[in-house]
């Protein structure tokens, strides 16, 4: 019970967690592609010799990853079920995000927020949120877990509850979750501040 007695409720958060999803030979040649594609974009925004920013991010219409677009779909039925929730479009979108080092002063985890693509007026009880995990190895930074909410009600609404799990950032791993779910990126300590060092993620939705 609750402080004011009313009945406190608190419903788990299902995580579907897949490891080695696309094999390292895939995940590699990704990783490698997706470096690229941000040192040419960063070069053309802020110059060849600027600095790695704290987190830098890229929409899908700047970096495509087929494979994986295709991989995570084949699974779309299954983690439908899986979790509960219904995606019934079949539409999917993604966008791939980079940490790198937080200053000291600045060490603040992301906020906290529901569903990973943002879009304003839709359904989150009708999608399904995924992240896509790639580091270099041996991982070079700390931190960057993905932190998921279990779902309490405050004012006779659904809230984001006090308890969490925490999907750890490796390489080649894949979570889905409901895009109703708040969720959290922990900060990142990466102290080369080297872009090949950095935490990516693509980081999507399936409605």
């Amino acid at each position: 019970m609750s402080r004011t007695g009313s009945p406190l409720v608190t419903l788990a958060t299902a995580v579907c967690r897949f490891d080695d999803f696309l094999g390292a030979a895939a995940a590699d040649r990704l990783l490698k592609s997706a470096c690229l594609a941000q040192r040419e974009h960063m070069a053309a925004e802020r110059g060849a010799d600027a600095p790695v920013p704290e987190r830098w991010e890229s929409p899908e219409r700047v970096l495509r990853a087929p494979a994986l677009a295709e991989a995570v779909g084949g699974l779309s039925a299954v983690v439908q079920d899986m979790l509960g929730v219904a995606a019934p479009s079949g539409r999917m979108g993604y966008r791939f995000v980079t940490r790198n080092h937080q200053k000291a002063e600045r060490r603040e985890s992301g906020p906290i927020v529901r569903a990973c693509d943002g879009r304003k007026g839709a359904d989150n009880n009708q999608a399904i949120s995924f992240v896509y995990t790639l580091h270099h190895r041996p991982r070079e930074f700390t931190g960057g877990a993905l932190r998921v909410f279990d779902t309490t009600v405050v004012g006779g609404h659904p809230a984001c509850g006090e308890s969490f799990r925490d999907i750890r950032p490796d390489h080649d791993t894949l979570a889905f979750f409901p895009a109703s779910a708040w969720h959290q990126f922990q900060w990142v300590s990466c102290p080369s501040g080297q872009l090949a060092d950095s935490h990516f993620s693509f980081e999507g939705w399936l409605a």
